[in-house]
């Protein structure tokens, strides 16, 4: 049986973070490159107001992964293992669109409450038509324009 350390360690994609903040340490910016196979598949940013709503779910995660608060304070990005990448590029991706912060709020909460392996579920299935919907119906928030 293959437990979340082996899937970490031969799964393809890479997660690296990066975390901009202003002088007083507030987060204004996340931003989220994805590698696979020596080059970087994808980005996701998020940053304004979305990005200091989800913050606190997104240091959450990162402490679930075992990052240091030395390397989430840090102004360089780290590396994050895949379960734990996959988590927070789902934070990242469900945030992204919405406009209302209650949903931004509710979300986030959800996400972060995930444990690894059903994060790592609805990571795969945010890709697939239907799949976004899906999620924010089970977290509470409904289909609609957000």
């Amino acid at each position: 049986m293959r437990t979340p350390t082996d899937t970490c360690t031969t799964h393809q994609e890479q997660f690296r973070c990066n975390v901009s903040r202003a002088a007083d340490g507030t987060v204004l910016a996340f931003t989220l490159e994805v590698d696979a196979d020596e080059r970087v598949a994808r980005t996701v940013h998020l940053n304004h107001h979305r990005a200091i709503r989800v913050a606190a779910a997104a240091r959450d995660i990162v402490r679930t992964g075992g990052v240091p608060a030395r390397t989430w304070a840090s102004p360089r990005p780290f590396p994050l293992e895949y379960l734990v990448g996959a988590q927070l590029e789902l934070l990242l991706v469900a945030t992204g669109r919405l406009r209302r912060a209650d949903r931004i709020d509710h979300v986030a909460a959800g996400v972060a409450c995930m444990s690894l392996e059903e994060a790592s579920y609805w990571h795969a299935k945010i890709r697939r038509p239907g799949g976004m919907a899906a999620l924010r119906l089970l977290l509470g928030t409904g289909t609609g324009r957000s």
